[in-house]
């Protein structure tokens, strides 16, 4: 199915449904994602707080961290293949092509993970580490994407037509994918990739962008085709079934994870605050946290965050106060809540809104555009891994 949609409309909803801290690694090279939302100094210099921040020893788990010896080379770091191991690119002196290395961070071990064929633009692990995607944009308007196992040996390949791609990981499928491919005209197509079962299935599905809400269920916002919204109702719907059921108005983010959801709704009679809202699996609410907000012209800024899900825990950047995104020169405080027990926690302030991914354990989270820092959860203090490029 190709369904029409206008350029504004594709970048609104890739600016809430793609929020910062899932924007794919290699951001220079995605030019979609570059014109909707606004650039980044990835040069930009430590600043006296996060200094101050780093001038820890980091005894309980990272005293003895050493960062590789090629650590001038790295490119970025990708992200977890595992609570202990890292996976990041380098390009080393002779090669023209990156190759992808894992770094345990408990022995200091680095090793080689996959040397591609091709120059890849993203990289992205899936949820559980059994499956890391590769793709890559020609100048013929086609895009190849490769799945890699967990030892990084390749299971599938394809190359579908495309300038640009969204794609979600099924959790509760190892390595399936809900994909989409967008042309030069803005239409797009949707398809579910079961790299195990060497499969892409076209589907006809309402919204480009999705979250598995079970094996076979997907959830979306239902976006306005034609008029730019700031929110929309939130929608289920089974892979081949004919209709949709409703879940509930005026979402402006959500979600999905495996034992719970997490909605984000702007306040009725406080306009400027909005509700983090959690569900169990039934849809039942668990507990909502109240947070500033800020706005910009088109659509509402939600702040970088990860959970901890084993904790029942949203890691987030929580504004100081509400404003218009453009007007905001404040910083961010680092907040900890447990949707279960309905606690908050502040854990670090005076924090810059950058993307974060927490080890699966919740013991450290990468933190920055290229996840060049690391935090460690336990002191909550944080070192430097490269320098940025």
């Amino acid at each position: 199915m190709e369904i029409k949609v206008s350029k504004a409309a594709l970048c609104m909803r890739l600016s809430i449904c793609k929020m910062l801290c899932f924007i794919p690694l290699f951001i220079s090279t995605i030019l979609l994602i570059s014109a909707c939302e606004p650039s980044k100094d990835l040069s930009k210099p430590v600043n006296d707080t996060e200094k101050e921040h780093s001038q820890s020893n980091l005894e309980t788990s990272v005293s003895n961290l050493k960062v590789p010896t090629e650590t001038d080379k790295i490119e970025a770091i990708v992200g977890w293949l595992d609570s202990k191991t890292i996976l990041y690119s380098v390009k080393r002196d002779g090669n023209e092509l990156s190759q992808l290395m894992a770094w345990n961070l408990e022995t200091n071990d680095t090793s080689v993970f996959y040397q591609p064929a091709f120059e890849f633009s993203e990289v992205s692990i899936s949820p559980s580490g059994t499956h890391i995607l590769l793709s890559s944009f020609t100048s013929s308007g086609k895009a190849s994407i490769t799945i890699l196992d967990k030892t990084g040996d390749p299971l599938y390949s394809v190359a579908i037509p495309a300038y640009e791609l969204a794609y979600e990981w099924n959790s509760f499928k190892d390595g399936q994918l809900f994909l989409s491919s967008f042309y030069e005209d803005w239409t797009y197509n949707s398809y579910v990739l079961n790299p195990d079962e060497q499969t892409m299935e076209t589907l006809d599905f309402p919204q480009p962008f999705a979250q598995w809400a079970s094996e076979k269920d997907l959830m979306f916002l239902d976006w306005d085709r034609e008029e730019p919204a700031l929110t929309a109702p939130l929608e289920r719907k089974a892979l081949n079934g004919d209709g949709t059921d409703s879940l509930m108005l005026d979402v402006i983010h959500f979600k999905k994870m495996k034992q719970a959801l997490m909605t984000i709704q702007v306040e009725t009679e406080k306009q400027d605050r909005g509700t983090y809202a959690f569900y169990d699996p039934t849809n039942k609410p668990i507990h909502s946290f109240s947070v500033p907000l800020l706005k910009s012209f088109s659509d509402w800024v939600i702040p970088s965050y990860d959970f901890i899900e084993k904790d029942k825990e949203l890691i987030t950047f929580i504004p100081n106060e509400s404003k218009d995104a453009d007007q905001y020169e404040g910083r961010f405080t680092l907040t900890k809540l447990n949707w279960e027990k309905g606690t908050q926690e502040e854990l670090m302030k005076d924090m810059e809104n950058e993307p974060l991914s927490c080890s699966l354990d919740g013991n450290f989270c990468l933190y920055g555009y290229q996840f060049e820092k690391i935090i460690d959860m336990k002191t909550h203090q944080i070192q430097r891994l490269f320098k940025q490029t």
